[in-house]
């Protein structure tokens, strides 16, 4: 009987740590991601640079488009 309560606070154990780091995990990304919200927002100017990325984006896509149908 003592063997078998050892064996479920080990594996109670494991799992509390396992949660443990994963939720410090999820804190962390979620840190990172509010941090780069804040710099993207405090950007004046983000709505060009979006705006310019989305055009080149599209330039690729169309360029990729264009090359794989002469194909």
């Amino acid at each position: 009987m003592a063997e078998l309560t050892i064996i479920f606070i080990v594996v109670a154990f494991i799992t509390w740590v396992a949660w443990t780091v994963q939720k410090s995990k999820q804190a962390l990304d979620k840190d990172a991601l509010d941090e780069a919200w804040r710099e993207v927002l405090d950007d004046p100017h983000y709505m060009e640079r979006r705006h310019y990325e989305e055009r080149k984006r599209v330039e690729d896509y169309d360029y990729r488009h264009a090359a794989a149908v002469k194909s």
